[in-house]
This record gives structure tokens, sequence and C-alpha cells, in this order.
């Protein structure tokens, strides 16, 4: 069953047996003996992959359909996981029409990086200013802008 569940995300991912066999660390062929169900992955691969796939072990080992455990993380906070979906979308639909990638091609890792680095900075920058306008003196004249862009 962890073949076919892993061929599966995969493919559902968009991503090459390359691209996964990277991120565990080990060929390309050892990778794919995994998908052909010629060997096993050992625990520690099936909780990596589990991460690197965001589903559960128990969806990855086939004792259930469901890909995750729960909707709820760590600290109690609901979890949206459609967002994730909704934001790869996005984000891949742009890079078709930058004409940084090609239809059905899978997004570069260093596409990802850059725009979680340069998306932090500029979010970062952007919460400063922010804060620094709130501790201003003119608060009253911002109160009365956002009272108005409220009408509007």
């Amino acid at each position: 069953m962890i073949s076919k569940r892993l061929r599966e995300l995969r493919e559902e991912n968009h991503l090459l047996q390359k691209d996964i066999a990277e991120y565990l660390n080990i060929t390309t062929s050892a990778y794919g003996y995994y998908e052909q169900g010629k060997r096993n992955p050992d625990i520690e691969t099936i909780n990596k992959l589990a991460d690197f796939f965001n589903v559960s072990t128990d969806y990855l080992l086939g004792r259930t359909n469901k890909k995750r455990n729960s909707n709820i993380d760590s600290n109690n906070k609901e979890i949206k996981y459609e967002t994730y979906s909704k934001i790869e979308e996005f984000f891949t639909k742009k890079l078709i029409n930058e004409g940084i990638i090609k239809e059905n091609e899978p997004i570069p890792n260093d596409a990802i990086e850059k725009s979680f680095k340069y998306g932090m900075d500029a979010a970062i920058e952007v919460l400063k200013l922010e804060k620094k306008l709130d501790n201003m003196d003119f608060k009253d004249d911002k109160n009365r802008i956002n009272k108005e862009t409220d009408k509007l």
C-alpha cells in the first residue's frame, strides 16, 4: 500500500522521484524501489515522507484513508490545509504566467526558498512600518482615516 500512496502523493504534488530522493538524501533508484514496492522504507524514512507530504504515517501505510490525523496542531489551533493548496495553486499560476515554469512542471525548490525569504523580509518590513505608525503621535489622524475608509 505504501508504494501506491507514495506515487499518488508525488504525482498530486507534481514532483519527480528525483525531488523526493534529494529530500531523503538517497538515490533516485532507491526511492523508485519504494514506489515499485521492491523495498519498504524504514520507520525514520516513513516519518520523513509523512512530514514531506503533510500526511499521517497511518495514511502512508494504508491503515486509514484519511490523510491527516486531525485538523488541530500542537497549539490546539485549527489548521486550514486547503489554504496551503490554494497558495500553491496561486504560486504555480503566477510562475507559469511569468514564464518561470511550464504547465505541469513542479515548482523549483529555489523558487520556494526565495519566495519565503523575500516574502518574509517584505512582510517584516511592512509590519515594522505599521508598528512605527502605531507609535507615532498622529493616532487620532489614523483612527479618523480608518473610520472614513470603513464607510466606503
